[in-house]
């Protein structure tokens, strides 16, 4: 069974090299011309064993004849077996059973059964109320959940639940002229967010010309949200601050306001944001600033004046990807949280540099995290009397905006007088000493 040793060859480096999903198959496939046929088959099973990953390694925590590597084999059978559904039992049992040996696959062949689809696989001595029942049945780690836990129990299911299912690709129009056509083809559904469909297509969005073309292309909802709900009139200039993730926020900066504005946007590593480079040089922009800005605290000779709206969007924990990224939990860093917390309260601090008296700062991150959220910027005022709260809001994946975000709106003050904020407190120690705070680790 060919699809099962590609599969299994693909697994390992995913797991081994830390490798994410996409690019292993494109390793593969794009050198194996031959190959291609399989990719649908062996992407399925591959896709369906990394979502129930953490089951999957429940249900053989006990098999100790089993090395990690018969496992994996194994465990890309229950795979097809449960969800996929490609093959018969028979024929997969049949190539596990060639690979691992008939003396181990005894271990397993209990396993290996017809299941009704609506079955719960999850041992009957997990209490249905716990965060592992949650955690086995939405392959979401229990540090992470412990994190949502913070929002209440039901807003933890309930997100944990989302990630869980198929993602929905929402798409932005860059030909505003094209949106009678989009809203009458089938394969599109308009959202609440004008201009922003959500795609319920199966062509692969690749092989669809306008988004070939760029008259669309991907972004979240929640960054055109919110980019429409505070924008600036000319004579205005807008500061853009991002980090090496993608989050959409430069390119629907840059598509709302044309050249109607001046536009900064800096963001941590310029060379990762080509596509960025590309959609100014298209759209012949001769108004955007954008530069490199690897110290957020060092961007003086970047930005010339004060600026009217100031938006912060750092690199976060960004939970809003693990629907989207079935490998997310396996290639997280818990020990890197520390240092993305201190990363988000440098940017915000060096953000507010530039906001103009009457003017505004929003702070927003595509995660679920209240450390990152409430707490940096309840300890962002708390050194800046300068700057007044007007609005918080945790966006959950489940309503309507369909991404996972918090952001903060401020406002810039009459400055009084003030301590300057030690860069040495950025990290927010006091969060890490309150006992009623856990983060997972």
């Amino acid at each position: 069974m060919k699809q099962l040793d590609i599969a299994s060859m693909i697994l390992n480096d995913i797991l081994d090299n830390h490798t994410p999903f996409p690019e292993a198959l494109r390793k593969v496939f794009q050198a194996s011309i031959e190959l291609r046929p399989l990719r649908g088959d062996v992407a399925g099973l591959i896709g369906c064993e990394l979502r129930h990953d953490i089951l999957f390694t429940r249900l053989l925590k006990d098999k100790e004849g089993l090395d990690e590597k018969d496992k994996r084999i194994v465990s890309l059978a229950l795979a097809n077996d449960y969800y996929f559904r490609h093959f018969g039992i028979e024929e997969v049992s049949n190539a596990v059973k060639g690979r691992i040996g008939e003396e181990k696959f005894d271990m397993v062949s209990s396993l290996f059964v017809e299941k009704d689809p609506k079955a719960d696989l999850i041992p009957a001595d997990v209490e249905r109320s716990s965060l592992t029942y949650l955690s086995l049945r939405y392959n979401v780690p229990e540090w992470a959940l412990k994190i949502f836990q913070h929002f209440g129990y039901s807003n933890t299911y309930k997100t944990a639940k989302k990630f869980a299912r198929p993602f929905v690709t929402s798409l932005r129009l860059e030909d505003e002229e094209l949106y009678d056509a989009y809203k009458q083809n089938p394969d599109f559904e308009e959202t609440k967010v004008p201009y922003i469909f959500s795609y319920k297509g199966k062509t692969p969005l690749r092989k669809l010309s306008d988004y070939k073309n760029g008259k669309i292309f991907e972004e979240r909802s929640g960054v055109k949200f919110l980019i429409d709900a505070y924008k600036v009139p000319d004579p205005c200039e807008v500061f853009l601050y991002t980090g090496m993730q993608k989050s959409g926020f430069e390119k629907e900066l840059i598509q709302s306001y044309g050249n109607s504005i001046g536009l900064n946007i800096g963001t941590k590593d310029i060379d990762s944001k080509v596509e960025v480079t590309k959609f100014i040089k298209e759209k012949g922009l001769s108004n955007v600033n954008f530069f490199d800005a690897k110290d957020p605290l060092s961007m003086e000779a970047s930005i010339s004046k004060q600026q009217d709206l100031v938006i912060c969007c750092p690199d976060s924990t960004n939970f809003d990807s693990v629907a989207t990224s079935p490998d997310f939990f396996l290639h997280f860093d818990k020990d890197s949280m520390d240092a993305i917390f201190l990363d988000e309260a440098t940017a915000l601090e060096g953000c507010s540099k530039y906001v103009e008296v009457g003017g505004k700062l929003i702070y927003v991150i595509f995660t679920l995290s209240k450390k990152e959220g409430k707490m940096t910027v309840a300890n962002f005022l708390k050194n800046h009397s300068d700057f007044a709260l007007l609005k918080e809001e945790q966006r959950f994946p489940f309503d309507e905006l369909g991404c996972t975000f918090y952001y903060a709106v401020m406002e810039k003050r009459e400055e009084e007088t003030s301590i300057p904020t030690p860069l040495s407190t950025l990290n927010n120690p006091d969060l890490t000493k309150n006992p009623s705070i856990s983060f997972g680790k």
